[in-house]
């Protein structure tokens, strides 16, 4: 057995609770079609057992995505009209592509990394991850939509420090710039108080 496949990521953790910020770089012949839209080049993600706040910077438009488990949805959250719309209307759990540990590590902030590798028909994912960092996945039982988009099986419930996208043409790093535990006011994970909640997103992403 694969040591990442054993005692590193069987031991148990306390669960992740905090911030963490990551850079975001798009590369590949296709990059320039999304360049056009200025899409975000940085990454806020607040985690609180299975709440997930993730916000989007540096872009033409910010976003703003809550995974709420209560509702078993996720919201985009408009503060200029104080609406937290559904995310996407057909919305469901992904199909599940198991993560595999490739065999090689990396450092990252001074932090030992397993590189896990998702292959799907038109798309690869590499998963740079360290046992330390990790999510209650008991907690997501039964969660069809509010469902990280990194928890896929084989990865222990593992947030990744680093993925890399890779489809034809194009490439999406997210690299982690700063990890701080702290302890969130529950508050801050839910629809904020006045919100009325709306229908699908109508704006394009």
């Amino acid at each position: 057995m694969l040591y990442a496949q054993g005692d590193a990521f069987q031991a148990p953790v306390p669960p992740f609770e905090g911030l963490i910020s990551y850079k975001v770089k798009i590369k590949g012949p296709k990059a320039a079609i999304l360049q056009e839209n200025e899409p975000h080049n940085r990454m806020d993600l607040y985690i609180q057992g299975n709440r997930f706040l993730v916000n989007e910077h540096g872009g033409a438009v910010p976003v703003s995505r809550l995974y709420d488990p209560d509702r078993d949805w996720v919201f985009v959250l408009d503060p200029r009209f104080k609406i937290a719309y559904k995310y996407e209307k057909y919305r469901k759990k992904p199909k599940n592509y198991p993560a595999t540990y490739t065999g090689k590590t990396d450092s990252l902030l001074g932090i030992t990394v397993y590189i896990f590798q998702v292959k799907k028909p038109d798309e690869e994912i590499l998963y740079y991850v360290s046992p330390k960092y990790r999510v209650d996945l008991a907690l997501f039982q039964g969660k069809r939509r509010a469902i990280a988009f990194f928890l896929n099986e084989g990865l222990y419930g593992a947030i990744p420090l680093k993925m890399i996208r890779k489809q034809e043409g194009l490439t999406i790093e997210l690299t982690a710039t700063s990890i701080q535990p702290m302890k969130l006011d529950p508050e801050s994970m839910k629809i904020p108080k006045g919100y009325k909640i709306g229908g699908y997103d109508p704006h394009p992403r």
